[in-house]
């Protein structure tokens, strides 16, 4: 019982064999041309999925979202801990105000000093 594969290639003619010669030898001859046209269209696709992406990114980056609308969201989604939110902004203005009359004041110890090294002379 021996399997016989290639029995029906005995049958084969010149005739048989030209169109399958042809076929092979196109492909082999074709074939870097074909990867080169296919490797070229990658490249313009990938080229415009990267613009696509920077442009995306650079419209995020011109438009961010508004801090009331940042806030009106998380009120939206989260009611749980509005009155703590609320108060630690308080807070950090408080601390804001703090640190720029903190700064005032530096500025204008530094401008009496200036003035007493210009009395003493």
């Amino acid at each position: 019982m021996a399997i016989h594969a290639f029995d029906y290639l005995k049958d084969y003619t010149i005739k048989d064999w030209y169109p399958i010669f042809i076929i092979v030898c196109g492909y082999i001859l074709f074939r870097p041309y074909l990867v080169k046209i296919g490797a070229e269209l990658q490249k313009r696709q990938h080229r415009k999925a990267g613009e696509e992406a920077k442009a995306e990114l650079a419209k995020q980056a011109l438009e961010p979202p508004k801090p009331d609308e940042v806030y009106v969201e998380e009120v939206r989604h989260e009611v749980w801990g509005r009155n703590a939110r609320r108060k630690q902004k308080e807070r950090i203005k408080e601390i804001e105000k703090a640190f720029k009359r903190k700064q005032e004041m530096e500025y204008v110890g530094e401008s009496d000093e200036e003035i007493e090294e210009f009395l003493e002379k």
